[in-house]
């Protein structure tokens, strides 16, 4: 009996000293802001630890994956091609108006209208502004579009130019 006796006293004598611990901190915590009605006050974070400096080595704590994904990849712009001159050297493919074509036994023409609302009559080679001419058909020309990139790429696109839209 004595030894359930002194087990009996053991736990109620832990029970005692933890009682008081349970009742302690919101009463601490009331003391500390009695200004305060149901907030909680936010201590700033302090980052403990030393900071890595990777000495011209790569950090082993970034997983390189990410940092590829977050990369931008560089886009390859197009060059600005200035301003324009007048005439026919200076309309963009875009602008240009077939009026019509010319057949004759020397070659072929093309009758063009211009940004400045002139016909202007162009050969096989002739240039725009932004490219040049290259076949004329009986209805129709295929022009040649040259984008010049920044990383000295030549883009080129075929744009046709019809009489009649069928």
């Amino acid at each position: 009996m004595a030894k359930c006796f002194h087990k009996a006293l053991s736990i109620a004598g832990a029970l005692l000293l933890l009682f008081p611990l349970f009742l302690l901190p919101p009463a601490a915590a009331q003391q500390a802001a009695p200004g305060l009605s149901n907030r909680m006050a936010e201590a700033p974070v302090k980052i403990s630890g030393i900071p890595y400096q990777p000495m011209n080595r790569r950090d082993p704590f970034l997983n390189p994956l990410e940092l590829k994904k977050t990369q931008k990849p560089e886009q390859d712009e197009e060059l600005s091609l200035g301003l324009p001159p007048p005439g026919i050297a200076g309309t963009y493919i875009a602008q240009a108006v077939l009026q019509g074509t010319s057949v004759r036994k020397s070659g072929r023409t093309a009758i063009v209208r211009g940004t400045d609302g002139r016909a202007y009559f162009l050969k096989e080679g002739d240039r725009l502004f932004d490219g040049y001419l290259k076949t004329i058909q009986v209805d129709s020309i295929t022009l040649v579009r040259e984008t010049k990139m920044r990383s000295g790429k030549t883009l080129t696109q075929d744009v046709t130019k019809r009489l009649r839209t069928p």
